[in-house]
């Protein structure tokens, strides 16, 4: 067996062009799919990145109460039930916040601007200064009541300075049209012209212009020590929930929820508080829940992202065949070519697997070091695009970690990939070598080409 071993890769070494063109293919093959499986779970990555920080957690538990009127108020009123729910997971839970957020519009001199606004406590969320991206301005002044940080593209259509006042508009919790005044104090990079960027302000300031007391708040916002379990933490979140308080329906990514009830879902997580008035059977006693993720909001972009793999994965089993195709008729060139030999070494004795195994190793050799020489292009590939800095306040900024492209590889799926190959190689080699074996000796010595 090693002899025959032995005989394949001398056999690869001598035939240098042919070896070098077969292996090439392979590797343009496993190049393109490498390259893509990357590039999408960079995006899935940074995307996920992006659009938690935007709503501020991976887990978001928002309340609402109805009022003696019967109108439905979003506002967390009692939080006991949550909290209980949070204690069950905090071997998972890498952070809590408590904010409150409204989206109004923002007036600067005789231009107005749509905003998003997210309350944070700054003395309680220290992390906050380090995670935020400034662009202009500094936290020095973030403590100050009224002091406002606004994503750099909205500073700019409202052509607002740092240090400069501004009004804004929001409707209170109740429904009432409510002004307050803010201090511009830094900008943020944008993150993208797909969704509305947030501004952030104190908690207690914002709440005095939504109508609830300074220790009030809306939603409760986990960050996971692992965002791959956000879906398993989510439900057993929900479910501790569920056994304490009334709780909404379950709205998922991959949940039959209506249209109506995901737009819902991302209206309250906007801020955007839209009164409903609640059937009087349907009323509620405390605080009603509702627990969604960042992957419910993500559910667009995650279908997008499969799409595009399905794609990939079929462009690169269509090479895979033409690549396949390319090595059956090189090998019944092969064989053609070596019959006089394979028929020496049958009448010395070589068996019929030893000519398979000489034949298999070949391809399966090719097959190895063709995948191989891809994977190290794509490493390459990748992290020369990585290096190229895209900017912010693009269209792309969504996908961007700080205006440049993140490639993920998968260990796991390039072994997998691999595997098809050489799998698909040594099928492509198996009837040449079939051919091969069979040769009668005698007749195999006699033949000339």
């Amino acid at each position: 067996m090693l002899q025959m071993i032995r005989i394949a890769l001398r056999n690869i070494s001598r035939q240098k062009k042919r070896s070098i063109l077969l292996g090439s293919a392979i590797a343009f093959g496993f190049l393109v799919i490498t390259l893509v499986n990357g590039f999408t779970g960079g995006l899935l990555k940074t995307t996920k990145e992006n659009l938690s920080h935007l709503f501020g957690g991976h887990i978001y538990i928002s309340g609402s109460i109805v009022s003696p009127l019967g109108s439905e108020l979003p506002m967390i009123q009692d939080s006991f039930a949550a909290e209980e729910a949070i204690k069950a997971i905090s071997d998972r839970v890498a952070s809590v916040q408590y904010r409150s957020k409204t989206t109004g519009t923002l007036y600067f001199g005789n231009k107005e601007q749509t905003q998003k606004l997210e309350g944070v406590d700054f003395a309680a969320e220290q992390s906050f200064r380090t995670n935020i991206d400034i662009s202009k301005g500094s936290l020095a002044d973030i403590d100050k009541p009224g002091s406002l940080i606004l994503p750099e593209a909205t500073a700019k259509k409202l052509g607002v300075e740092i240090g400069e006042t501004l009004l804004y508009r929001a409707s209170t919790v109740t429904g009432q049209q409510n002004i307050g005044e803010f201090t511009l104090i830094a900008t943020t990079t944008s993150s993208s012209v797909m969704v509305m960027d947030t501004g952030y302000t104190s908690k207690a300031y914002l709440n005095t212009l939504i109508g609830l007391d300074e220790g009030d708040y809306q939603s409760i916002n986990i960050f996971l020590k692992d965002v791959a379990e956000v879906q398993t933490v989510a439900d057993r979140l929900y479910s501790n929930l569920a056994s304490n308080a009334p709780v909404s329906p379950r709205i998922s990514a991959d949940s039959t929820s209506s249209p109506r009830n995901m737009s819902a879902m991302r209206s309250s997580l906007m801020g955007m508080n839209q009164i409903v008035q609640v059937a009087k059977e349907e009323q509620w006693k405390g605080t009603k829940f509702s627990v969604t993720t960042i992957e419910d909001l993500m559910s667009p972009i995650l279908s997008l992202l499969s799409i595009i793999q399905a794609v990939a994965f079929l462009v690169f089993i269509i090479l895979l065949v033409i690549i396949m195709v390319g090595i059956m008729n090189s090998y019944r060139m092969v064989m053609i070519e070596r019959t006089e030999e394979i028929g020496t070494m049958r009448a010395l004795g070589v068996q019929k697997s030893g000519i398979r195994t000489i034949f298999f190793t070949e391809a399966l050799s090719e097959a190895v070091l063709g995948t191989a020489s891809g994977f190290v292009l794509a490493l390459l590939i990748g992290g020369i695009l990585s290096l190229i800095n895209f900017g912010s306040g693009s269209f792309l900024s969504l996908f961007l970690a700080r205006g440049h492209f993140v490639l993920q590889f998968s260990i796991p799926e390039a072994l997998k990939n691999m595997l098809i190959i050489c799998v698909m190689s040594i099928m492509a080699v198996y009837l040449p070598a079939r051919s091969a074996a069979n040769l009668e000796p005698a007749q195999a010595l006699r033949a000339t080409y």
